[in-house]
């Protein structure tokens, strides 16, 4: 029984972890025309004991994004609106929906196939429950 439940685990985390992912892609797509904005990426990484997959870290080009908190804090900022720039000296949005629209499908589907694997581990579950009772 503990590999249904290892399989519950894994597919929930899996989860999670798209869930994230989306919704950096998310916030990719609704800065597109903020001026100044660098896209985000999430980087996925093998889970605790080599199973499962977990977020590593979310990355822009000049470094990882800070992690948590509502502080500003002007070391992470993507773009320091107080700086005074004119809006020509501002660099347009380097997103590209295109392959935000990939990463999307991408993840929607890998979500997709962990919810599958969740609901086929818990009909295992009740299937085996109905049998011993």
């Amino acid at each position: 029984m503990s590999g249904i439940n290892t399989s519950m685990q894994l597919g929930a985390s899996a989860m999670n972890t798209h869930s994230w992912g989306m919704a950096v892609s998310a916030h990719n797509v609704a800065n597109v025309s903020t001026p100044g904005f660098e896209p985000q990426r999430a980087v996925y990484a093998t889970g605790p004991a080599g199973q499962g997959v977990r977020l590593d870290a979310v990355l822009q080009r000049n470094g990882p994004v800070g992690t948590g908190g509502t502080a500003y804090n002007a070391a992470q900022a993507v773009y320091d609106v107080t700086a005074g720039l004119p809006l020509e000296a501002a660099s347009p949005s380097g997103t590209n929906l295109a392959r935000e629209m990939v990463s999307m499908i991408s993840t929607q589907h890998a979500y997709k196939a962990n919810a599958t694997t969740v609901r086929t581990a818990d009909a295992m579950l009740g299937t085996l429950l109905d049998i011993k009772a």
